[in-house]
């Protein structure tokens, strides 16, 4: 390198007679500097660009493995998603992207089909995400179902089988310091390990990423305990900061198990943008909502893929040098059968349903594709039951199913009063065609581990006519903001009005007797109800949503009330084995007449039958008849703000007369 000493010894200063060697040199440093510029010009419009990432997302995948049947928006049903599938299109998703790419999932990666019932000891889904390139994976309620032991299972399962593994985080989750039943999920999670946030540098940028479990999601992770869950909002905001301030990071990504929802009230992922300020992207789960365009808050970019693997969410970001997020793209690709299929991961999963039959349902006799019966209709889908609450034809066959298996499972000893279930219950519809084993369990997939295998199993509580009219009311008045809470029925029939008073708006109901005949209810008398044992461990659940006002006491035969622990004695058995609501389901399919060989459903199942009936009316008659403290504490609320009024409004006047 010269310096300035040595420039002056080969060009010394200018003299009179030698004017030309200065001006050579300075036309030589100007040559230089131009080359050197225009070398630096690239460096240099990079360093002034944005940069780019593009941030590939599911959702509530539910252990969809394997493709699966969905209605489309013109009727016809289709074949989607498929982890296979799914791996092809992130592959072709993250070669577009140039290596930008960041793979998420918002939780609920658990709990929906066979593949799962061997979870807490192969962790299929965790293996199969590992392989297909997930960085971060967070938790959601369904991946608590198997309870802590269960989930510290698949930990330990994935840590020893899987060659790569998705980081997995959740940031308000809580482990007991008195009760030891979390204490194994609390050395699983040091040791996979499960954090609460995570950094990924992609891109050239350092990406935050931290998971959280909402409110109502919270709620229905049951099964969860002693394991709780804090505030969201709260814990968001904490992670921002350690992540902005701590981390230094460029962008950060919350996978959140909370959900959206078209009520403003009710859509958890867009409070916790507009209060927790400093997300860049919120990824939503739980919902299953499909966001064919995000949501924006603020600065903070809401989406959401759906359920089921049917869509990969593709978010393209710019990040700009001052720490600005801009979309510059987004859409949702369509994982359908014009997708290619990814063969490394179609060969897992052709082994693990051997698996599934070998370990789960050779127990149970039956096999993976093993028909039933057969369906002349297509039934009501999930997502439109969902947007159009009210009676299923679907809740009146699972329903119907309970009261038919338990009443074979013991002999027809007793009669089976009334079935209960709830729509987030009914996982899956059933279509036009062969149903077949795998098609059944889809539909009751729900369940923990219970006597050596998982699947909900049906129990038999009694209750008071009382309380029986208090349950209905969930139908009416918690559902219209909570709509998995949506009931089916089966050996009833009910009525009432939604324009009544919360909480007292049933204004009739009848049960079904032996000789299929309706009566009236009778508050003492107390009637045998079927539920699954998910429902069980929710009854308590029904007393906090409605404050206390609908608190409902399950009961045994004889009268004596029953706690959660004493569910157990509530199961129905047969032959020594728990009936389980699945089992239940495909029983009374295989019950159905055959037509051509195979059993039939009948149509009648294609639609509602009239078991749930809403009668709207503002007549005061109709308001207030039957009326409990409720209505008339309100009624007479009205009449004194009525009367008050009368009197202000003759104060006035004879003050203006005076």
């Amino acid at each position: 390198m010269f310096n300035r000493h040595s420039l002056t010894r080969l060009y010394p200063p200018d003299s009179g007679n030698q004017p030309a060697k200065p001006r050579r040199f300075g036309l030589l440093l100007a040559v230089v500097s131009l080359l050197a510029a225009l070398h630096l010009l690239p460096a240099m419009a990079a360093l002034a660009e944005p940069a780019r990432l593009t941030v590939l997302f599911t959702s509530d995948l539910h252990s969809h493995l394997s493709p699966h049947h969905e209605m489309a928006s013109d009727g016809a049903v289709r074949n989607a998603g498929g982890f296979a599938r799914l791996a092809g299109a992130i592959d072709e998703e993250s070669q577009r992207a140039g290596g930008a790419a960041l793979l998420v999932d918002a939780g609920d990666f658990t709990q929906g089909t066979l593949y799962h019932t061997v979870l807490a000891d192969e962790a299929l889904e965790l293996r199969l995400m590992g392989t297909m390139g997930y960085d971060a994976v967070a938790l959601g309620n369904h991946d608590f179902d198997f309870r802590p032991s269960g989930l510290a299972g698949m930990l330990r399962a994935a840590r020893a089988k899987a060659q790569a593994l998705p980081r997995l985080l959740i940031a308000n989750l809580r482990f007991s310091e008195i009760d030891p039943g979390d204490d194994a999920l609390e050395r699983a999670f040091r040791d996979y390990p499960v954090r609460g946030y995570t950094v990924v540098e992609r891109g050239g940028l350092r990406i935050g990423i931290f998971g959280v479990l909402g409110k109502d999601a919270a709620e229905d992770a049951s099964f969860a305990r002693p394991v709780t869950f804090s505030d969201p909002i709260e814990a968001a905001r904490k992670t921002v900061k350690m992540l902005r301030e701590r981390e230094r990071v460029d962008l950060i990504v919350c996978l959140s198990h909370g959900g959206t929802s078209p009520d403003p009230r009710h859509s958890e992922d867009e409070k916790l943008a507009a209060v927790a300020p400093g997300i860049d992207v919120i990824v939503s789960g739980h919902t299953h909502t499909v966001l064919h365009s995000p949501i924006m808050v603020g600065k903070t970019a809401i989406v959401s893929a759906g359920s089921y693997g049917s869509w990969l969410g593709v978010l393209d970001l710019k990040v700009g040098k001052s720490g600005d997020v801009t979309v510059s793209g987004y859409r949702l690709r369509k994982i359908d059968a014009s997708t290619p299929e990814k063969p490394e991961i179609a060969q897992m999963i052709d082994g693990f349903r051997s698996l599934v039959e070998a370990r789960y349902l050779s127990h149970f006799g039956y096999r993976f594709e093993e028909v039933l019966a057969r369906q002349p209709f297509d039934g009501q889908s999930i997502d439109d039951a969902y947007a159009n609450p009210g009676e299923t034809g679907l809740g009146n066959l699972v329903t119907d199913a309970y009261r038919y298996a338990v009443e074979q499972a013991e002999g027809r000893r007793r009669h089976i009063d009334v079935a209960v279930d709830v729509l987030g219950c009914i996982r899956s519809s059933l279509y036009r065609g062969d149903i077949r084993v795998s098609d059944v369990f889809q539909t009751a997939s729900l369940g923990p581990v219970q006597y050596g295998y998982c699947g909900n199993t049906i129990i038999v509580v009694y209750l008071t006519g009382r309380d029986l009219k208090k349950l209905l009311e969930v139908h009416t008045s918690i559902a219209p903001s909570k709509k998995d809470a949506l009931l089916s029925l089966s050996g009833l029939r009910f009525r009432y009005n939604p324009n009544r008073m919360i909480f007292d708006r049933v204004t009739s109901v009848e049960v079904e007797g032996r000789d299929k005949r309706l009566r009236p209810l009778e508050n003492e008398r107390l009637y045998s109800v079927a539920i699954n044992s998910y429902l069980a461990n929710l009854i308590d659940l029904v007393g906090r949503k409605s404050y206390g006002i609908l608190t409902i006491t399950p009961r045994d035969e004889a009268g004596n009330p029953v706690t959660e622990a004493d569910t157990s004695t509530l199961t129905v058995m047969r032959n020594g084995e728990p009936l389980r609501e699945w089992i239940a389901l495909a029983e009374y399919l295989s019950s159905f007449p055959e037509r051509d060989g195979i059993p039939t459903i009948p149509e009648r199942y294609a639609r509602p039958e009239g078991r749930i009936v809403a009668e709207a009316s503002w007549n005061p008659v109709a308001l207030l008849a039957g009326g409990n403290w409720l209505t008339l504490t309100a009624a007479a609320l009205v009449v004194a703000a009525v009367i008050l009024v009368v009197l202000l409004v003759r104060w006035v006047v004879l003050k203006s007369r005076n």
